[in-house]
């Protein structure tokens, strides 16, 4: 009786504490969520540095002859999180890794008198494969948004590393201009210095800017309680001045074509994966990068998926996936 009133006593005191949190440091589950959901995907952390800088990386599985391994490289705001849903999804015999590029996730933030521009992350992204030995294979380089452009950047400018190459909905200026690029121009014609200031979108700070931002990135949403958009709100706070940062300088009009203006340079067997309704950054730059990319061999357009495919339809984007890595091996 003693060993049972003891129990009742502990998970009154558990609930009290959870209740606490809750309503108090609702970010608390924020966090908690975020490393539960890479746990369980399978994949385990590893830091390494580079430049200074600690670099945080998660990985699953091992290196397999004639194999290649697949690099995960996140969006804008983004991190290694965002990859759970994939990484979950793939079985233990692929190799992968997702890095949390610098200012982003658990890696460390650049000083502010450091280069923020995409040439400068696409270094600091082959000095951290450089030292993860993989000088002599090469990998299937996957990125989504923002991680899309870089991928695509690294794609040009390394070509002998790249055995394979996914675009998710990667970040460029589109024929067809999203909400969010609305914005941008506006501000870029009006003359606004802080350009983050006009895209509140992608920089929410109460609970009713998080439902937007939910609402803008996936096309199925729905009913998030109240005190955990307040946690996402929190927990995206405290990276907000380096997000600034690197914000107005990529909306920068000489960085909008940089992934167009590269892609003929692309020679690896190219896969463009793209969400339908996507009001991030439109679908019709799907049909951009197919006539300058050389080598695009498969194009999924996924239907009922906004810009945040890996929470929207991350199984038919890890379809797509397998399916242009099984059609690159029938072919070779």
């Amino acid at each position: 009786m003693l060993g049972m009133a003891a129990l009742l006593y502990l998970l009154t005191a558990v609930a009290g504490v959870c209740l606490y949190l809750y309503f108090v440091h609702p970010v608390v589950f924020i966090h908690f969520y975020f490393k539960i959901s890479v746990i369980l995907s399978g994949m385990k952390l590893n830091y390494t540095e580079i430049d200074g800088l600690m670099i945080c990386y998660g990985e699953k599985g091992k290196r397999r002859k004639n194999q290649p391994s697949m690099i995960l490289i996140h969006g804008f705001t983004a991190c290694k999180f965002m990859w759970a849903p994939l990484v979950k999804n793939l079985s233990h015999d692929c190799h992968v890794i997702a890095v949390d590029l610098p200012g982003h996730g658990d890696s460390d933030t650049p000083s502010e008198d450091e280069d923020l521009s995409h040439t400068e992350t696409v270094q600091k992204m082959r000095k951290l494969l450089r030292k993860l030995n993989f000088d002599a294979t090469p990998f299937h380089l996957v990125g989504m948004s923002m991680g899309g452009a870089l991928a695509g950047l690294y794609a040009a400018e390394y070509p002998e590393q790249i055995h394979s190459l996914t675009l998710i909905c990667p970040a460029m200026k589109t024929p067809v201009e999203s909400p969010l690029w609305e914005q941008i121009n506006h501000a870029l014609e009006n003359k606004v210095e802080e350009i983050h200031t006009a895209c509140t979108l992608l920089f929410p700070t109460t609970a009713s800017q998080v439902q937007h931002m939910l609402n803008s990135v996936q096309y199925h949403n729905g009913w998030v309680p109240t005190q955990i958009l307040h946690g996402v709100a929190e927990f995206r706070k405290k990276y907000y001045p380096f997000y600034a940062r690197l914000f107005n300088l990529l909306t920068e009009p000489d960085n909008h074509n940089l992934l167009r203006d590269c892609a003929h340079r692309i020679s690896a067997p190219t896969q463009i994966i793209w969400g339908e309704q996507d009001q991030v950054i439109d679908s019709s730059g799907v049909q951009v990068l197919q006539n300058e990319l050389p080598n695009c061999v498969q194009v999924d357009l996924i239907p009922r998926c906004g810009h945040s495919m890996t929470t929207d339809r991350p199984g038919a984007m890890t379809k797509a996936i397998l399916t242009f890595k099984q059609k690159l091996q029938n072919t070779r």
